[in-house]
């Protein structure tokens, strides 16, 4: 699973480190790790290799939030089927209208825990 940018680094973290003028020696600061560290993981990031407490820790000392999510290839064949069950290909419909919330609604506890 490697991660190419779009300046070709291969590494998100280099990338960020660089666009933002930090050193490798001045993130290692701020991360609290030894220099050689922060070369280690924008190497693995670049493999493919890094875990996700080594991302955090990167993406806290360069200020950043880190972001991590699994998302459903688009397939050419009509539906995956899986152990999951059938996983259909199409994204849902756009929702138009989000209902409201009606804060002045309220529920009676007795009728819920039959008090």
């Amino acid at each position: 699973m490697s991660n190419n940018n779009q300046d070709g680094s291969g590494s998100s973290i280099r990338a960020m480190r660089i666009e933002m003028g930090v050193s490798s020696y001045e993130l290692a600061r701020r991360a609290g790790v030894a220099q050689p560290t922060v070369i280690n993981w924008e190497k693995r990031e670049q493999a493919g290799t890094i875990t996700l407490g080594s991302l955090r820790r990167a993406s806290e000392a360069l200020g950043r939030e880190l972001v991590y999510g699994l998302v459903l290839r688009k397939r050419s064949g009509p539906e995956i089927k899986g152990d999951t069950g059938d996983l259909e290909t199409s994204s849902p419909e756009p929702v138009d209208t989000v209902p409201e919330y009606n804060s002045s609604r309220s529920i009676d506890p007795n009728s819920i825990w039959g008090g």
